[in-house]
């Protein structure tokens, strides 16, 4: 008896199947990245490593605040090996509620994070100095810190990848029901 050849639907079930699994395998890496990163960065504010805690600075008003210039020169005076030149200012970023301006850094290198100095909005005195760490955290779960190019190839790969096995998941999940009930359709009609 020769061998039949099973219909087209059940044929692409069963690649569909294949095909799910695998990319879903592969994507589980991807996966667990973001979620642990994404987990680490939920909790910056929490945890000093991450972010560090912002300080307050003497009340004043707006109109007395140190301008951002004098901010920057504070901050290079301060003569630290990540912080030589203006070029190496990332932003200065004011925060009139608590009278401060927090001052990041560029960071170091692909695998560091950068340093953040909080300088009193009013006085200039520096109030805090930390690392960033969230900022390294991001880089890892946007895959950054292995380039721009492996980045967006990655990032783009993974969102493919999460395409597919939402629609081979939902095409798995209503297949067998649909066939199976087409099958005793047919065969109550013989």
């Amino acid at each position: 008896m020769p061998h039949s050849r099973s219909p087209f639907p059940v044929r692409l079930a069963r690649q569909a199947r294949r095909w799910h699994k695998w990319t879903g395998t592969l994507l589980s890496v991807v996966m667990t990245v973001l979620a642990v990163t994404g987990a680490l960065v939920a909790f910056k504010k929490e945890w000093d490593y991450l972010q560090p805690a912002a300080r307050r600075g003497e009340p004043a008003p707006i109109t007395a605040m140190i301008p951002p210039a004098d901010v920057a020169g504070i901050v290079l005076a301060l003569d630290l090996p990540e912080a030589q030149g203006l070029e190496d200012i990332n932003r200065i970023e004011l925060r009139p509620g608590k009278h401060l301006y927090k001052v990041r850094l560029e960071s170091a290198g692909t695998w560091s994070s950068p340093r953040e100095i909080q300088v009193d909005a009013s006085t200039g005195a520096v109030l805090n100095s930390g690392v960033r760490g969230d900022q390294l955290w991001m880089d890892i779960h946007s895959f950054a810190v292995f380039g721009q190019g492996t980045k967006l190839v990655l990032m783009t790969l993974a969102g493919i990848s999460l395409l597919w096995l939402s629609l081979s998941g939902l095409y798995l999940f209503g297949f067998p029901p649909w066939h199976r009930a087409r099958k005793r359709r047919r065969q109550s009609t013989l």
